[in-house]
C-alpha cells in the first residue's frame, strides 16, 4: 500500500488573506451601477424650493389683486379734460375725499339721496346751529346758515334731522357754493353726496369706474 494512502486526509483550507481577497472580488461582481438613492443626490432640495417660492409669489399677487378690487381701491384721478374718475370700492359704492367748509370729510356717492347728508359732529364743528322758532336766518354769506328741522325717510325708518346751507362744499377737484346739507345723526364719520349736488354734474359709469364731469359752472 502506498504511504500516501495511509496518511489521514487533509482539509482544504485557505489563508485568511486569500479568503478576504476572494470575498471582496465577489462583492465587486455583485455591485450594480445606478443612480444614488434620493437622499444622496446633490441639490435635491432645489426644485421643491423653487416650486414653493413660485406658489407663494402667485398667492401674493392674487391677494393684492383681490384687495384692490374687492375691498376697494377708492383713489380718484382727475383726467386731462378736468373730469373726475372714481373707482368702485367696497359693496359696489364710489367714495371720494372732499370737505365741507374747511373740514375734510370722506363722501360716499349716493344717487338715491335727494340731499347731501353730513354727520352731526361735522355740522357742530363748522358752526351750524339750530334755527330760531320765529325769525329769519341772519347768517353771513361766508358762514353756514342755521339748520331747520325736517324728517327724512331712511333704510331704518324715519329720522329727524335738519337742513342748512354751507358756503362751500368740495369733492375731488370740484366746488359747489351755497349747497344745502342735511345734518343727520347716526351716519358715522362718512358723508353722503346726494343729488342736490350731483345734479350739476354729468355721471357716466363704465364697468367699475364712474366719470364725473361738470355740466354747468356754479357761481
Amino acid at each position: 500500500m502506498d504511504d500516501r494512502e495511509q496518511q489521514p486526509a487533509r482539509r482544504f483550507t485557505l489563508p485568511d488573506a486569500e479568503k478576504e481577497r476572494r470575498l471582496q472580488d465577489v462583492r465587486a461582481r455583485l455591485h450594480v451601477d445606478g443612480p444614488p438613492p434620493p437622499a444622496e443626490r446633490g441639490g435635491g432640495w432645489l426644485l421643491p424650493a423653487l416650486f414653493w417660492t413660485a406658489l407663494i409669489g402667485l398667492g401674493t399677487l392674487g391677494a393684492s389683486y383681490w384687495l384692490a378690487n374687492s375691498k376697494g381701491d377708492t383713489t380718484f384721478q382727475v383726467v386731462a379734460d378736468g373730469s373726475l374718475e372714481l373707482r368702485m370700492g367696497r359693496g359696489g359704492h364710489y367714495e371720494v375725499s372732499g370737505a365741507v367748509g374747511s373740514v375734510p370729510i370722506q363722501f360716499l356717492v349716493d344717487t338715491g339721496a335727494s340731499v347731501t347728508a353730513i354727520p352731526r359732529h361735522l355740522g357742530e364743528r363748522i358752526g351750524i346751529r339750530e334755527c330760531p322758532a320765529i325769525g329769519f336766518d341772519l347768517s353771513a354769506g361766508n358762514e353756514p346758515g342755521c339748520c331747520r328741522k325736517e324728517s327724512f325717510r331712511t333704510a331704518n325708518g324715519t329720522a329727524e334731522a335738519c337742513v342748512a346751507r354751507v358756503p362751500s362744499l368740495r369733492f375731488g377737484p370740484f366746488e359747489v357754493r351755497n349747497a344745502s346739507v342735511a345734518v343727520m345723526p347716526g351716519i358715522g364719520d362718512q358723508a353722503l353726496l346726494g343729488m342736490n349736488v350731483l345734479k350739476h354734474f354729468s355721471l357716466v359709469q363704465e364697468g367699475r369706474r364712474l366719470t364725473v364731469s361738470p355740466a354747468m359752472v356754479l357761481r
